[in-house]
């Protein structure tokens, strides 16, 4: 049940103030919590032509029909406006049900409900596309596209969405199955909306629903999301039982090469590795960017990576600015929509070959792109290297603190660390 007081919302002949013909403006009187506000409806009566304790144009005021009328749609607008705040379940001040009429009068008639939550997401995720920010648009995109089947493609007022409604969400994404990682990237995501929406003034700060610290705890709380890593890494003899099985065709071999790739290029992820050119192999070493931080990652080439990238020298070589593995085509693949579709087609075709070739390998652990970087990490560590040369290979929440310290070691230490996989 609503706890949120409703104001008493009346028009009234405001008597303070005389015309020059002798009339008082008419205003709507707001008044909650002790304090009251006069809005102007743009109308103006004689005094002998209002009816005071009715607070009422009387028989006898030539226009009384239509005043009724436009008196009762005042009313009524902000009396429907302060409901619909009640019904949040927040606190409300009089300046937010001004607020809530004015921003909604701007707005086109199908509109006047108050920003809606699907349409502000695909706002996004449409100026996310012109500013070619491909990942951030395809997070918004899975996040919108999850809320909409959670509301059965029916959109709603984004000050709808209160603690209540983010219980609810959680519980139909845990009943889909939705791992706490998967969920707390949607939940970042919806906070991100709501933030940018109270930035541009299309909602009110006072409806924000998400704690900012542990003792707001009437808020929803995103640190309930457990997101340890869990360790998905294989050993030395799987890579080996998986660097000797005889694969029959190119899609395969291709996986194969990409996982061993991974192993041995430092864990470099999927992404960098079908957007590496031959001009980032230069001088016996792999040189690239990576795209996810912008770190610079300059390493070695070990006899496997050498092997790798000799095979794909007379396929895909034509000129330095050509993709190694071919995934990409300079022609084909020119816009980041284009190359960000590509790259999801492909990793999805390649995780499903390496878990055939996990099952030709004898390894139990499903295999994807994931788990040889994960490895490469793991191997390193149990042979004694520094935690601080190879964790970057271990998650989101230690990468910037790696490539710290990779900045400051020597390129033959972690060459020589290499030497340890």
């Amino acid at each position: 049940m609503p706890t949120e007081r409703l104001p008493q919302i009346k028009v009234m002949l405001y008597t303070s103030k005389t015309l020059a013909d002798g009339s008082h403006p008419l205003r709507l009187r707001i008044t909650k919590d002790g304090g009251r506000k006069y809005i102007s409806i743009g109308e103006n009566c004689p005094r002998a032509q209002w009816d005071v304790e009715k607070e009422l144009p009387r028989r006898s005021h030539p226009e009384q029909k239509r005043l009724l009328a436009l008196i009762k749609k005042w009313e009524t607008t902000y009396a429907e406006a302060a409901k619909r705040l009640q019904d949040i379940g927040h606190p409300f001040t009089i300046d937010m049900i001004i607020d809530a009429v004015t921003e909604a009068s701007k707005k086109p008639r199908k509109e006047r409900g108050g920003v809606m939550l699907l349409s502000h997401l695909q706002n996004i995720v449409d100026q996310l596309q012109e500013a070619r920010q491909v990942g951030n648009s395809n997070v918004y995109r899975d996040t919108r596209r999850v809320l909409a089947k959670f509301l059965h493609d029916k959109d709603c007022p984004l000050s709808n969405v209160n603690v209540p409604f983010l219980n609810r969400f959680e519980t139909h994404l845990r009943s889909e199955g939705c791992t706490d990682t998967t969920m707390s990237v949607y939940f970042r995501t919806l906070r991100a909306a709501i933030n940018r929406a109270i930035s541009e003034k299309l909602l009110p700060a006072d409806l924000y629903p998400f704690s900012r610290h542990t003792s707001q705890r009437d808020k929803f709380s995103l640190a309930k999301f457990d997101l340890s890593t869990r360790k998905r890494s294989i050993t030395k003899d799987d890579i080996r039982s998986i660097e000797t099985v005889e694969v029959t065709t190119a899609r395969l071999l291709l996986a194969q090469h990409l996982f061993l790739f991974s192993y041995y290029g430092g864990g470099i992820n999927y992404v960098d590795m079908a957007q590496l050119r031959w001009r980032n192999v230069q001088g016996g070493r792999l040189q690239y960017v990576r795209q996810k931080t912008g770190g610079l990652f300059n390493l070695k080439l070990s006899t496997q990576l050498a092997t790798i990238l000799d095979y794909y020298r007379p396929l895909t070589f034509a000129g330095p600015e050509s993709y190694v593995f071919g995934i990409l085509n300079l022609e084909k693949h020119q816009t980041s929509s284009q190359i960000a579709n590509r790259l999801h087609k492909i990793k999805g075709q390649v995780n499903q070959d390496l878990k055939d070739i996990g099952k030709l390998a004898g390894v139990e652990t499903p295999l994807t792109t994931y788990v040889a970087r994960h490895s490469f990490a793991t191997v390193l560590k149990r042979s004694g290297v520094s935690t601080a040369i190879i964790s970057e290979a271990m998650g989101h929440q230690t990468e910037t603190i790696t490539q710290t310290y990779l900045a400051s070691f020597e390129s033959d230490l972690i060459d020589a660390a290499f030497d340890n996989l």
